[in-house]
């Protein structure tokens, strides 16, 4: 009969190698577990996309600056809808709703800067300092219908100058009113956002529309005595150009005539009249006074 303690010594053998058999095969399960748990987090941050992301917390109404935005590499599956790829996408628009940093920039969150936010009204729209005020215009002068919400204009007024002389006829005269005013709405379309639009049949009726501009205080007083004491006619300015004003000597039969043609004035017509001639040189007009012999 075999000795207990061989039989113990067996016993202790067996059971050492099936603990090291069973520690071996649990090693190996979670290496295949966390194996499979890389596997699946890599397929999840596998091909990282470079997006647009707000470099610090972004208030509503803020203009996209570069120092606003920066560039962040995401993982392909956790790049939300809309997001922008290229801060030139939205350089010089404005934020729709708050955006914190290092969230990603979405094009649904921005809006061109003449564009309405969502339940904007005309006064909210309103340069501070400015005023709304309304005049009727034509094709002609509305320039043939092209001004838009936006848009920049010039402001140009006709009107009969009484002269110094009595019993001459009024003179009419064209200067320039306003320069560089802004234009809030045309006829129902507000700034950034169309209005009612006329039906079919009010639209061959209405020969004239609407203008809504941004004047201070004093240039909407100026602005509306001008319109009822002669004719208002808008200019449309290029976006391109800056603000700056430009110097407009005001027309009239005199300015023309001296700019365009060359023809100055001769001076002082003799008080006697029937004691002068016209004499004439192709364009120009002098007016020669006789003597008392002649």
């Amino acid at each position: 009969m075999m000795p207990r303690r061989i039989i113990l010594g067996i016993f202790a053998g067996v059971c050492m190698v099936a603990a090291v058999w069973l520690a071996n095969r649990y090693i190996t399960e979670k290496e295949r577990a966390l194996a499979k748990k890389e596997q699946e987090v890599m397929s999840n941050y596998q091909a990282p996309v470079e997006v647009v992301v707000a470099a610090k917390d972004l208030p509503e109404g803020t203009e996209l600056e570069p120092a606003h935005l920066k560039m962040a590499a995401v993982p392909e599956k956790f790049v939300q809808p809309y997001a922008v790829r290229s801060p030139n996408q939205v350089a010089g628009k404005v934020t729709m709703a708050p955006i914190a940093a290092d969230e990603q920039v979405l094009s649904t969150k921005v809006r061109r800067p003449e564009e309405a936010p969502s339940g904007a009204t005309l006064s909210s729209l309103t340069p501070k300092g400015k005023r709304a005020v309304t005049i009727a215009v034509d094709e002609i002068t509305g320039v043939g219908g092209f001004v838009r919400p936006g848009d920049i204009v010039d402001i140009l007024w006709t009107v009969k100058v009484p002269q110094a002389n009595p019993q001459k006829e009024e003179q009419a005269t064209t200067l320039t009113l306003f320069q560089d005013v802004p234009v809030l709405a045309v006829g129902g379309d507000l700034l950034g956002r169309k209005g009612r639009q006329p039906t079919g049949g009010e639209k061959d009726k209405e020969k004239g529309y609407t203008v809504t501009l941004a004047l201070s205080p004093q240039e909407t007083s100026f602005l509306l005595f001008a319109r009822e004491q002669g004719k208002i006619q808008l200019s449309l300015r290029p976006k391109s150009e800056d603000a700056s004003q430009v110097s407009v000597i005001p027309a009239n039969i005199t300015t023309l005539m001296q700019m365009q043609l060359g023809m100055k004035s001769s001076g002082a017509v003799p008080s006697r009249p029937g004691r002068h001639v016209e004499v004439y040189k192709g364009l120009k007009r002098d007016v020669v006074a006789l003597s008392e012999g002649e």
